[in-house]
């Protein structure tokens, strides 16, 4: 996993917001108008509200090139997902800066990208897993001849260095958590240390890891939190193990965007575990 660890923090920690909600969307994917949709529905204030993401928030879905936008208008806090991890990745290892595809879209940039996409997927086993996960639009940006675009590229790449791993809030009922996919240890205080010492195969297990949803986590409940709230693993209704709330309700799928309030996580937790009901090809 690449990351920046000059002044990079992988784990954000939040007060308790005393003027208004703490919401927490799930895997948005690119689809900004559904979110502007809901948000409008619920009534959502920025200056009052805060607005979390279990990340993912581009790839698959048509608005992904207004990422930037989206952030800033609902100041969204999300931690980094697998989604945007794979763009870093790509990006850093040289992305469009290298490879006979790039070479021929400079020379001859009406050739279209179509080709030129399946020939980078040729040159690069990165580029050819971005391409089948719905990061085509990044590859075009970060491809194109005109300066704008590419100036674009890299404020969304700065961007996605600069999310956090984890995110911890406190609320009226106590602490709890977010992370895409999982947390690979049986406390919240063990996931701190961790994050501080950068141990990436950790951190791997955090954006990846399914096995909590095939009944092989590490542990039902996580220590030292209320609740941890994920994304990651698509489900028709929010799914729940232990203490892990599962909001990826597979917006890009053509299923719902899940936007969790808080306050109702207790609620919630008192309901008992409930199975993933959906699991799409990712």
């Amino acid at each position: 996993m690449t990351t920046d660890t000059g002044r990079y923090q992988a784990l954000h920690s939040y007060p308790l917001n005393t003027l208004g909600r703490d919401l927490v969307v799930g895997d948005v994917h690119g689809c900004f108008s559904m979110l502007d949709a809901a948000l409008k529905e619920m009534d959502f204030d920025p200056t009052r509200d805060r607005l979390f993401g279990v990340g993912d928030l581009v790839d698959r879905g048509g608005e992904s090139p207004d990422i930037l936008d989206a952030v800033r208008r609902h100041q969204i806090k999300a931690v980094r997902g697998n989604h945007e991890q794979m763009i870093l990745d790509w990006a850093m290892k040289g992305g469009p800066e290298h490879g006979r595809a790039h070479r021929a879209y400079l020379a001859s940039p009406q050739a279209g990208f179509d080709q030129i996409a399946t020939d980078v997927a040729h040159c690069q086993g990165e580029t050819s897993a971005l391409i089948d996960n719905g990061g085509e639009w990044f590859i075009e940006m970060s491809c194109r001849a005109d300066g704008s675009a590419k100036f674009k590229a890299q404020r969304i790449v700065d961007y996605f260095a600069s999310m956090p791993l984890a995110i911890e809030i406190e609320t009226a009922h106590g602490l709890m958590g977010i992370v895409h996919a999982d947390v690979p240890v049986d406390n919240w205080s063990s996931l701190r240390r961790a994050l501080a010492h950068g141990e990436n195969e950790m951190c791997e297990t955090m954006l990846w890891d399914r096995r909590r949803w095939k009944g092989r986590a590490v542990s039902d409940f996580i220590a030292g939190v209320i609740a941890v709230i994920v994304g990651h693993s698509p489900t028709y209704d929010v799914a729940q193990c232990g203490n892990v709330i599962d909001i990826d309700t597979g917006a890009a799928y053509g299923n719902k965007l899940t936007i969790l309030n808080l306050a109702d996580v207790p609620e919630w937790l008192a309901h008992g575990d409930r199975t993933i009901t959906r699991n799409p090809e990712r």
